[in-house]
């Protein structure tokens, strides 16, 4: 059981990680590729490899993040919004790229 409520900006950053890999399966699915080399390269040793890479570069920093907030909460919950603003104009750039 958690001890705490998940953070709202936390369930952000991890939904449009999950977003993103669900959108980019969709679109590799349609014919596009992958952009990112490392991302290509995990895609051609196999489809799990991928999902798992995109999953553990994901959940990385916000395990960092989340262990971050217990000494410095305001830091960390700052931190946290920025990675989800930066993250969704990162993705928001690409997907108005390939359309």
């Amino acid at each position: 059981m958690l001890k705490s409520p998940v953070n709202t900006s936390t369930l952000c950053l991890v939904g449009i990680g999950l977003f993103d890999l669900v959108v980019t399966i969709a679109l590799m699915g349609q014919g596009l590729g992958e952009g990112n080399p490392l991302f290509r390269w995990l895609l051609q040793i196999g489809p799990w490899a991928f999902v798992f890479g995109k999953a553990s570069l994901l959940a990385i920093p916000v395990l960092a993040l989340e262990f971050a907030r217990k000494s410095h909460p305001e830091s960390a919950e700052q931190g946290t919004w920025i990675a989800v603003i930066a993250y969704a104009a990162l993705l928001g750039v690409q997907l108005l790229r390939i359309t």
